[in-house]
This record gives structure tokens, C-alpha cells and sequence, in this order.
């Protein structure tokens, strides 16, 4: 049902979260052709043992690379990021900046403070988080012109780029929808006043070959770190849009993504709906973290 890749295809993909999932049973892909040749498509509906309702559902399309002999534009964004966002980077290098948090909500972090800095990790990736104080204080007060920055990386090992292109893809993917709607939520000032949080539907378009995307520095053999650019387009009725760039080690602009998040306030004295909102979510890590 795959289209056959060598990884130089350009993706595009776009899926929506329909219901919660259940993290201990399996996922089941059920993969349709929609269409296949030099712009292939196709759709998957995702459902779990239990529950015979379609949990995600999301459309991918693979489009070849054109013909070097045909005439074509590549003009891509390349920032130096160190210049655009000095005040901030301070020439550290990706894992001197703090490590993302678990959730990242005001509530978390005076959590983790209270738990000798504890956070859970992140599987696959390092995340590391920049602290944007110094840049975004200089902007206006309604948080649209603030910024976020997180860098990231494999963690352990990964096969090369000509065995497995697509495991390369997929942490670009992973990366991209890290802590997304706390961007909307911190940038706009909700902090812990948000009742229920979650995903509607989340767009990636990947701009480069596989040889950009490959996670592995081809000339050391050692992990590369990518970084995630992202902001909020605003929210109404509910919803709130997370936009973002992704750049490689040299500045070269990778991959775009749009999400479409839910983002419900809280109604004063009410806890939001359970195991979304800050109270239930406190209530889970402290359990756990007993155990």
C-alpha cells in the first residue's frame, strides 16, 4: 500500500485527532490508495481494539522530485538565527538550553520545581527549550509577535538515511507537535486558565530531500540538532491556530506546519474535563511519581 520511496519525495501530510486514545492498547492503520503516480496520496483511519470509531484519520501525499532538466525555483528562507534571536541563543549550543518541560504549563513548572526538577522525558528525542523572556518582553503585550524556540535530536541510534528514510521523517514529524498548544496558550497569557486542551488537526509539509532531513551529520557520525520556530496565529470560540518553521543545522527551512487546537477556558470554580485539565493532569503526575 505504500508508494515506493527513496526519500527524496516531498510529503505533505495532514491528520485530525477524532477521539482520545487509549495508551495501552495497540493502534490499528488501516491504509487506502487514493491515488498513485508522480503525486501519490493516500489515507489512513486509525482505530483501537476496543473501540471500532476511528480515532485519527489523516491524508499523506508524496510528490517526486522534477527533472534536473526541467526548469525550476528553489528560494527557501536561511536565517542566521544566531543574529536574528542573539539575545536569547547567547551562542550556547543546542544542549546547553534547558530541557523541554513534560507540560509546558505554569503549573508544570512549579511542579517539576517542587519534585527536585523533575521532567518526563521525551521518547525518541531530545528537546531542549529556549528561553525567550529577554526576546519576547520586547513585544507587544498581545503575544502574536512572540516566538518560541525549541531545538531537538535523537536519542540513541537510528538507521542511516539509505536504510530508512522515512524513520528520519517521522522524527522530524514527532518533533513538530511537541507541547504545540502551550505555545497558544503562554503566548496569549491563559496560563493554567485553560479547562481543556487538545489537537483538531495537525499539517506538516516537509520542503527538503532526505539527505536535509537525515537526523545524522554525515561527516562525524553524530546527531544533528534541528530547531522548531513557532508562534500562535490568535484563538476565538475556542480554538487557536500554532504556526511554525523548522530550520536544519545551517539554516536551511525544512518543513512548515499549521495546527487547529482546542483551547477552552476555565469557568471559575469548575475543574475542566478530566485528565485534560491542570488539576486532573497535577493529580496523575503525583501518582506517578510515587509510584
Amino acid at each position: 500500500m505504500a508508494p515506493p520511496t527513496n526519500g527524496n519525495e516531498y510529503k505533505n501530510v495532514t491528520g485530525w485527532f477524532l477521539l482520545p486514545g487509549k495508551a495501552n492498547e495497540r493502534f490499528i492503520y488501516n491504509v487506502r490508495t487514493i491515488r498513485n503516480g508522480g503525486y501519490s496520496t493516500r489515507g489512513v483511519d486509525v482505530v483501537q481494539e476496543s473501540d471500532p470509531g476511528v480515532c485519527f484519520t489523516c491524508i499523506c501525499s508524496f510528490k517526486k522530485p522534477e527533472k534536473t532538466s526541467t526548469p525550476s525555483i528553489d528560494v527557501r528562507p536561511r536565517p542566521d538565527l544566531q543574529h536574528e534571536f542573539g539575545a536569547v541563543l547567547d551562542n550556547k549550543q543546542p544542549h546547553e538550553h534547558q530541557e523541554m518541560p513534560g507540560v509546558d504549563a505554569p503549573w508544570y513548572w512549579e511542579f517539576s520545581k517542587r519534585n527536585g526538577g523533575y521532567t518526563d522525558p521525551f521518547p525518541g528525542l531530545h528537546l531542549q527549550k529556549v528561553d525567550m523572556d529577554a526576546h519576547n518582553s520586547s513585544k507587544p503585550p498581545h503575544g502574536l509577535d512572540h516566538r518560541n524556540l525549541k531545538y531537538y535530536s535523537i536519542r540513541g541510534e537510528m538507521p542511516s538515511v539509505e536504510e530508512d528514510p522515512n524513520m528520519h521523517l517521522c522524527a522530524h514529524l514527532y518533533a513538530s507537535d511537541r507541547n504545540s498548544l502551550f505555545v497558544i496558550s503562554n503566548h496569549l497569557g491563559i496560563g493554567n486558565d485553560y479547562s481543556q486542551m487538545g489537537s483538531l488537526s495537525h499539517t506538516v509539509i516537509l520542503h527538503g530531500t532526505a539527505e536535509e532531513l537525515d537526523m545524522i551529520d554525515r561527516r562525524t557520525g553524530k546527531a544533528r540538532w534541528f530547531c522548531q520556530e513557532a508562534w500562535t496565529g490568535g484563538s476565538r470560540q475556542g480554538r487557536g491556530t500554532h504556526q511554525s518553521r523548522m530550520w536544519a543545522d545551517d539554516g536551511l527551512h525544512i518543513a512548515t506546519t499549521l495546527q487547529d487546537g482546542m483551547v477552552r477556558l476555565a469557568t471559575e470554580g469548575q475543574e475542566g474535563k478530566p485528565g485534560f485539565s491542570p488539576e486532573a493532569m497535577i493529580r496523575q503526575l503525583e501518582k506517578r511519581s510515587k509510584l
